[in-house]
């Protein structure tokens, strides 16, 4: 079963500029690769992930250095990406999100 993914406003913001960042030093496309794995396997096991807050997971991307944080709703199948948040950034600033 392969559970359906949504991004809310603000990590899609995230995600773009972590792009535009990624683009200046020629990294754009291997990054966008990478973030596209993590969410093809949030999709495919989200509990794999831990749980870090609450109802919040997280999972890791291995060669930049970011966090996606993501809800499951497990009755419709869906994921809710709250937050891809760079794991230097300060860890406080994404709960409740």
């Amino acid at each position: 079963m392969t559970y359906s993914i949504s991004l809310r406003r603000r990590a899609l913001a995230e995600i773009e500029a972590a792009r535009d960042r990624y683009e200046l030093v020629g990294h754009r496309d291997p990054f966008l690769d990478e973030l596209e794995a993590v969410f093809e396997a949030i999709q495919a096991m989200p509990l794999r992930f831990p749980v870090v807050y609450g109802t919040i997971h997280r999972a890791l991307l291995r060669r930049y250095p970011f966090a996606v944080f993501f809800r499951i709703r497990p009755n419709v199948e869906h994921v809710v990406v709250l937050a891809v948040f760079p794991q230097r950034g300060d860890p406080g600033a994404w709960p409740g999100r």
